[in-house]
């Protein structure tokens, strides 16, 4: 089985285009319309990856990163891609959790591929560092 990779975003024909031509790279993609939809599923699919619109109502995806990074621990270190047409709206405060990368819509493909890719491929790196032998910082 391939990457999984959670896709949040309200807007139903942008998130069906995502997904498919994300599909089409070899990921496999599990969509969600909102905030809410997206925890029930992080909770049970733990994805390698969160690609969030940022605009939703209710929740947007600030709220959304902030409640998978501080309330589902077993969440906490799933890389986190947050995208928007309003991406001047992310202002964030020092309590909030950042994401691993803020993209700004309309995106080209090969910039969301390779920025997926590199959040990857840092958290794999990560994962496989032995704690004990880590070098300091």
């Amino acid at each position: 089985m391939g990457t999984t990779i959670l896709l949040v975003d309200d807007d139903v024909g942008a998130r069906r285009t995502l997904a498919s031509l994300l599909q089409r790279f070899g990921f496999r993609v599990v969509e969600a319309e909102d905030g809410p939809e997206a925890l029930i599923t992080a909770r049970t699919l733990v994805p390698d990856l969160v690609l969030s619109d940022y605009n939703m109502p209710g929740m947007n995806g600030a709220a959304l990163l902030r409640e998978l990074r501080t309330s589902l621990p077993e969440l906490a270190s799933v890389p986190f891609i947050l995208f928007s047409g309003y991406i001047d709206h992310w202002t964030g405060t020092a309590e909030d959790p950042t994401p691993d990368v803020v993209l700004a819509k309309p995106v080209t493909v090969e910039r969301l591929l390779g920025e997926i890719n590199a959040v990857l491929k840092r958290r794999r790196a990560a994962d496989h560092v032995d704690p004990v032998n880590k070098p300091a910082v």
